[in-house]
C-alpha cells in the first residue's frame, strides 16, 4: 500500500500540482506553498483562544487601570498619568511665559504643584520644542480634565486606525486589549501619537505620498523614532514622501525656534545629553527600559561596551531593514521590518514605546489571515503583543529585559517574508521562461505586489 503524506493529498486536491511532476519540483511546490497546505490542521492558537485570552486581559486592564486611577486621585488629585503631568508642567511654564523652564526640573516640580502639593516629582521634559508645540492648549485645563482627553483622544486614533487595517469584527477584541495602548493610557504618554502617525504614514505611502511625508515629519516630537523613515524612503526611491517629511520637520522646527527664540536650541540639547546620562547611569529605571544598552546595564556591563553592543546591534537592524525593503513592495513585510528596526536602534527607549509593535502585529496578522502563516509567526506576533505589558514586570521582578529578543523576532518575520518572495519571484519568472512548466502555482501563493491600505 502506498503512503500518500496528507500535506501532498492536499496540495494536490488544491490543484497544486500535475501528475508527472519531477519530485524536486513537487518538493519545491511543497515548501513555497507550507503556509497553505498548513492551513488544513487546526492551529492551538484558534479564535477561540484568542477570544478567551484578549477578553481575560481586557477585563484585567481596565480593573488594574481603575484602582490605579481611584488610589492616585485619593493620593494626589490626579487619576494616573503621571507621566503626563510633565506635559502638563511644561504647557503651565510656557502659559506663565516662561517655556524655556520647561527643561529645568526644579521648574518643572514647583510647576506640578498646582496639581496637588503631595504630587510625587514628575520626570525631566527631554522633548524637543516640536512636541512643546502641541501641549500649549492643555495648559488651559485642570491637569486632570487634560489627562483624561489627552490619553482617550490619542487612543482612539491609534485604535481607528488599526480598524482600518483589521475591520472585521472579531479583531476589534484583540485591539482594544492591546497592552501597548493600555500602558500608555495608564503613565500618559504620547506613544499612541508617535505610533498612529507612523501607522498613518504607512497606510499613505502609495496613495498619499504627500501626506504620508506630513506624518513622518511630524514625528520629529520623537525624533530618535524617526531615525530609519527617511532611510528607507530613500532606499525605495519614494522621494515625494521624502521630500514631505523633511519639510515637515524643517516647519515644526522652525515654528518651534520662531516661538522660542534661538535659546532654545542649546537648552534643548542640554536635555539630550542629560537623558544620555540618566539611561547610562540608572537615573531612568532600566527596568521599564525596552533596548539593549539598558538590558545590558542591569547585569552590571560597563557603560562602553553596552554602547558598542548598542551600536552594532542598530547597524545590523539597519542594514536587515534596508534589505527588506529593496527586496519586499509588501506592506505588511516593510512595516513588520521597519518598526523592528526602530526599537532596536536607538538606546534611549521605554516599554511604553513598544506600543508601536501594534503597526506589524495588525498588518502582518491581515496579510496572513489573506494568504496563510508561516511557522512560528502566531506565536512571535502573541509574544509581540504582550511585549508591552510584559516588559515592565520582566525587568521588575526578574531583572532581565527581553525587548531586544522581541524586536529581533520581528525583524527575522520581515526577513523571512521578503526572502520568501524574492524566491517566488524568480521562480515565477523561471516559469514564464519555460524552466518550471511542470510546476503550477496557486494565484495567492504568488508575490501579491503593493497593499493597498484599503486591501489591509
Amino acid at each position: 500500500m502506498t503512503v500518500v503524506s496528507p500535506l501532498i493529498r492536499n496540495a494536490n486536491e488544491a490543484g497544486w500540482l500535475k501528475s508527472g511532476d519531477h519530485p524536486a519540483d513537487i518538493r519545491r511546490t511543497m515548501l513555497e506553498n507550507s503556509s497553505k497546505v498548513s492551513t488544513s490542521t487546526v492551529h492551538w492558537f484558534n479564535k477561540a483562544r484568542l477570544r478567551a485570552y484578549c477578553g481575560t486581559i481586557l477585563l484585567a486592564s481596565l480593573i488594574y487601570g481603575l484602582r490605579c486611577a481611584w488610589h492616585s486621585w485619593t493620593l494626589y488629585g490626579q487619576p494616573n498619568g503621571m507621566d503626563f503631568t510633565t506635559f502638563w508642567a511644561a504647557s503651565r511654564l510656557w502659559l506663565d511665559g516662561t517655556p524655556l523652564e520647561a527643561y529645568s526640573f526644579p521648574a518643572l516640580v514647583h510647576a506640578a504643584r498646582h496639581i496637588s502639593p503631595n504630587l510625587p516629582a514628575p520626570g525631566p521634559f527631554f522633548y524637543p520644542p516640536n512636541f512643546l508645540l502641541l501641549l500649549r492648549p492643555f495648559a488651559l485645563l485642570p491637569a486632570p480634565v487634560a489627562y483624561v482627553i489627552f490619553a482617550v483622544s490619542t487612543a482612539a486614533v491609534f485604535v481607528v486606525l488599526l480598524r482600518k487595517v483589521l475591520p472585521m469584527r472579531g479583531a476589534l477584541l484583540p485591539i482594544l486589549a492591546f497592552p501597548g495602548i493600555w500602558l500608555t493610557m495608564t503613565q500618559g504618554q504620547n506613544s499612541c501619537i508617535t505610533a498612529a502617525l507612523a501607522l498613518g504614514a504607512l497606510l499613505l505611502l502609495n496613495r498619499r505620498p504627500i501626506l504620508a511625508g506630513i506624518c513622518i515629519g511630524m514625528l520629529s516630537i520623537k525624533p530618535h523614532l524617526a531615525i530609519l523613515f527617511p532611510l528607507v524612503l530613500a532606499c525605495a526611491g519614494m522621494w515625494t514622501a521624502f521630500i514631505a517629511a523633511g519639510v515637515t520637520a524643517l516647519l515644526l522646527t522652525g515654528i518651534s525656534i520662531a516661538v522660542f527664540g534661538l535659546a532654545v536650541i542649546p537648552v534643548f540639547l542640554h536635555g539630550v545629553s542629560l537623558a544620555n546620562s540618566a539611561i547610562a547611569i540608572g537615573a531612568l529605571p532600566w527596568w521599564q527600559t525596552a533596548s539593549l544598552f539598558a538590558t545590558l546595564r542591569v547585569i552590571h556591563v560597563p557603560i562602553a561596551p553596552a554602547y558598542v553592543a548598542q551600536a552594532c546591534q542598530a547597524i545590523v537592524a539597519a542594514g536587515a531593514v534596508l534589505w527588506v525593503w529593496r527586496q519586499s513592495d509588501d506592506l505588511a513585510v516593510r512595516a513588520t521590518a521597519l518598526v523592528a528596526g526602530t526599537c532596536m536602534i536607538s538606546p534611549y527607549l521605554f516599554n511604553y514605546d513598544a506600543t508601536w509593535l501594534g503597526v506589524p502585529i495588525a498588518l502582518l496578522a491581515a496579510k496572513a489571515l489573506r494568504d496563510g502563516w508561516l511557522p512560528w509567526e502566531r506565536e512571535i506576533l502573541g509574544v509581540a503583543w504582550l511585549y508591552p505589558g510584559l516588559g515592565d514586570l520582566c525587568g521588575l521582578f526578574l531583572n532581565a529585559g527581553i525587548g531586544p529578543v522581541v524586536f529581533a523576532s520581528l525583524l527575522f518575520v520581515a526577513v523571512r517574508r521578503a526572502r520568501m518572495e524574492k524566491q517566488r519571484g524568480r521562480d515565477s519568472s523561471a516559469d514564464s521562461s519555460g524552466d518550471g512548466a511542470g510546476v503550477r502555482l496557486p494565484d495567492a501563493a504568488r508575490p501579491s505586489g503593493k497593499i493597498e491600505p484599503s486591501a489591509a
